[in-house]
């Protein structure tokens, strides 16, 4: 008796019911549903990257739609004609290779054939892959048998370039996307395929092998494969990060947090390190993307990433969260994005990746001119070390021992106010330095200068009222969904330092919404100015570090005049 031929475990273990199909619930309920309410297109088009499940899906379809007494979906997977679809013998269910395929001859042929009736089951049932590779002709032949089809007729298609096809297809389609399968979800499903076959893994192993798909269960299914003819019944993470090229998680987020520090030294060390282990700078580039996409992600919602990261990712996430700014991480993911297109094309790969990580690591050195002129603007008389910190990147310091903590979004302090004229604010005990609305626009010039990509936001505030250690603000109504934002400990700490600078004393800050039409007219209050012929500039620390940066010099001082 011969031997049973060897299968990849794509093939071995492709799904064959819609319960076994993997991070495509959308899918799978929504034509589940339809087969139940027998609601059935005449046409579907499958939507995806390569690996997410297309072929599968049409094949299940085209079982649950030929079923005996179907449609059904909850078939015997061991009958005679689901085995044959299942191994593409069927003669009621076409697979036709757009690629090949794709002259108005062979359409027109198609359209010959699909007047006869199945064979054996209730549906002849055409499957197009790639369908996008159809000539322009071949679409025009389709389109009427595609929109009025004989009752026993139906079409499956598939693409990855949906953009390709021509609008008067897709009208005619159920379209349906299939999203790339989170890491999470390959690496069970690799789990449950080692645990059949017996092969003992470590889980960072299957975690490597999912990130490497890049949401393709195919090519995780494939590497797996690939991994098991090499190492034998036994793989370990270093197994698969030698195989294929691959960095782990924790020299990803040493070289992460070396960025983020802003230590140059140490990131160049980190990176030399994963170069002379052989890892791929390309791919090296892509995981560092990631990485900094998930941290971003997790500053905004941590609640977002955990079906999506394993659980040591989030506790490196968690730890590096308060060391970088939003705005930065932006920068940052635009440099490595620039840095992925720069080493397709050089050929001095090594030198562009270091000079990049230099870069990145010294953004807490940049200061935007937007910073120093809003600086200068509000004047503020800063040491000259006032910018040796960041706007970028810093570590959030916590708030004073003697700051009352912020105030959570929804409770009685930011409740809308009765819609009437602010009262008067009664005089403090301590009698502030300066008006608390000069107070309120300096606070509002840091911000934005911290904060530029929220400055519009704090710009649109108007100071309320000071009561004793209360400091109100108002925002339009518009933006009450900010409240959250400004009220996060790392922004209400820099406010209320700023405030309590110009009060001379800890206040404690409250936001409120009002109605558009209810706001106060923005405060035009300006500090009594000095002459320009009795300030002395040359013992200014701001306008001395201005100059220092911008390697300028006074030649005079006065008002300038429009022409």
């Amino acid at each position: 008796m011969a031997a049973t031929p060897y299968q990849v475990f794509a093939r071995k273990y492709r799904p064959q019911t819609f319960e076994e199909v993997v991070g495509q619930d959308h899918v799978t309920q929504t034509l589940s549903n339809a087969i139940k309410h027998q609601r059935i297109a005449q046409a579907y088009l499958f939507v995806g990257p390569r690996g997410t499940g297309k072929t599968s899906l049409a094949r299940i379809l085209s079982k649950a739609l030929n079923a005996p007494n179907g449609p059904r979906i909850d078939f015997d997977n061991n009958d005679e004609l689901c085995q044959e679809i299942a191994e593409g013998r069927s003669l009621d269910v076409l697979e036709i290779d757009g690629a090949s395929n794709n002259g108005v001859e062979q359409v027109r042929e198609l359209r010959e054939k699909v007047k006869y009736a199945p064979v054996k089951g209730k549906y002849k049932i055409y499957y197009i892959d790639e369908v996008h590779m159809l000539s322009d002709a071949a679409f025009n032949a389709l389109l009427k048998t595609l929109e009025e089809p004989p009752a026993h007729v139906k079409f499956v298609f598939a693409t990855t370039e949906v953009h390709k096809l021509p609008a008067t297809i897709l009208s005619r389609c159920q379209r349906f996307d299939l999203r790339r399968i989170p890491d999470i979800l390959i690496a069970e499903h690799l789990q449950k395929i080692c645990d059949w076959e017996k092969i003992k893994t470590e889980p960072a192993a299957l975690t490597a092998i999912a990130r490497y798909a890049e949401g393709g269960l195919r090519d995780a299914e494939v590497a797996l494969d690939q991994a098991v003819s090499f190492y034998g019944t036994e793989v370990k993470e270093d197994h698969v990060l030698q195989m294929f090229g691959l960095s782990g998680i924790e020299p990803i987020a040493q070289l992460a947090k070396a960025v983020v520090q802003g230590d140059s030294a140490q990131s160049i060390i980190q990176g030399r390190s994963l170069i002379k282990a052989g890892k791929d700078l390309s791919r090296l580039t892509q995981d560092l993307t990631r990485f900094f996409r998930n941290l971003t992600i997790y500053q905004i919602s941590p609640d977002i990433l955990q079906s999506e990261i394993s659980s040591q990712e989030q506790l490196i996430l968690k730890e590096l969260t308060p060391l970088i700014s939003t705005s930065a991480l932006y920068q940052v993911i635009e440099e490595l994005t620039l840095l992925e297109g720069r080493l397709r094309f050089g050929s001095a790969k090594e030198v562009l990746f270091e000079v990049a990580l230099i870069q990145m690591s010294r953004l807490r050195e940049k200061v935007s001119i937007e910073a120093i002129l809003s600086r200068i603007g509000s004047g503020e008389n800063s040491s000259p070390t006032s910018f040796s910190t960041p706007p970028a990147i810093a570590p959030v310091s916590p708030p004073p021992a003697t700051a009352k903590p912020p105030l959570p979004v929804t409770g009685p302090e930011i409740a809308p106010v009765a819609k009437t004229a602010p009262a008067t604010p009664a005089v403090p005990p301590t009698v502030p330095q300066i008006d608390p609305a000069v107070a309120w626009k300096k606070a509002v010039a840091l911000f934005a200068a911290e904060r530029a990509m929220e400055a519009p936001t704090i710009q649109a505030t108007q100071f309320m009222s000071y009561r004793a250690e209360t400091f109100e603000v108002a925002l339009p109504d518009r933006l009450k969904s900010k409240i959250a934002y400004l009220q996060g400990a790392r922004n209400i700490s820099l406010l209320e330092e700023s405030l309590k600078e110009s009060l001379g004393k800890t206040v404690k800050l409250v936001f409120m919404t009002l109605d558009s039409k209810e706001m106060p007219q923005a405060n035009t209050f300006e500090p009594p100015m000095k002459p320009l012929k009795d300030v002395d500039y040359s013992k200014d620390p701001l306008i001395k570090e201005a100059l220092e940066l911008f390697q300028a010099t006074v030649v005079g001082t006065g008002k300038i005049e429009n022409e």
